[in-house]
């Protein structure tokens, strides 16, 4: 029997996938708890609001249910606040978020020196984004059940991969004209399938405030959770994508607001 050389490749990268999948299981889930900004990582849950248990007793579990509270900011999140400093960062600066992977077992993940020669990484195929919310009072207090408004995606640069993937941190761009204040960022990566309601979602909330001349006006606004419906295209891929759709793909919910 032969095979084509398009066959052959596509087996090869099934493999070494399913290889790694099985040589990494105690990376396969992961969260956020590092924050990078002007090129310093922080130490865990510094400036990242902490997170807490899943209904197994896991830490870093994959939060799968699109229509409750993890969805602001992860797993009991919203409560958190208090426990955290505030990262001042210009507009038009970049921040970070180091991926940390579950170490293995139940119970809450030990911190682990924030050491990018030796990260982890992304084992998970899909895209990333990022929304901020500005807090209307104290940030502290802030539950992010105020308007969010998404200002990065990171998708498929060449219309045959997720530029996120084997990547040990997610970085983007703050828009230059985002109103001065304290917000809370929130990241998110999807583990993006098309088995129907089957995606899998990685979140956290970092607290930031924005130094700048301000004059732009964000938008479009959602709120979590119901900012995304289980049949749109950003969060369920009913069919395989072609290069173009995927190099046009416009992640789950609104548009990003661009500072220009």
């Amino acid at each position: 029997m032969r095979f084509s050389l398009q066959q052959l490749t596509s087996a090869v990268s099934t493999l070494s996938f399913t290889f790694l999948q099985s040589a990494q299981p105690v990376l396969a889930h992961y969260q956020f708890p590092i924050f990078i900004v002007n090129g310093t990582r922080s130490a865990w849950w510094q400036y990242i609001r902490p997170t807490g248990l899943d209904s197994y007793g896991y830490h870093f579990d994959p939060i799968r249910e699109f229509f409750s509270e993890p969805q602001v900011c992860g797993i009991g999140a919203t409560k958190t606040g208090h426990q955290v400093e505030t990262a001042v960062v210009e507009a038009g600066s970049q921040i970070g978020f180091q991926v940390i992977g579950q170490s293995g077992g139940s119970g809450f993940e030990t911190p682990r020196p924030a050491d990018p020669q030796n990260a982890d990484f992304l084992y998970h195929m899909g895209p990333g984004q990022l929304y901020l919310s500005k807090a209307p009072g104290a940030l502290e207090d802030y539950e992010g059940d105020g308007e969010w408004f998404k200002v990065g995606m990171i998708g498929s640069s060449d219309g045959r991969g997720w530029d996120t993937y084997m990547k040990s941190e997610m970085n983007f761009t703050i828009p230059a004209i985002t109103p001065p204040g304290k917000y809370l960022a929130r990241v998110e990566h999807f583990f993006i399938q098309s088995i129907y309601n089957t995606t899998q979602q990685y979140i956290n909330c970092a607290h930031i405030e924005i130094i700048g001349p301000g004059g732009g006006t964000p938008g479009p606004t959602v709120k979590f959770p119901g900012a995304y419906s289980l049949d749109e295209p950003g969060v369920w891929l009913p069919a395989a994508l072609s290069v173009d759709e995927m190099k046009n793909f416009p992640g789950a919910g609104p548009p990003v607001w661009h500072s220009a």
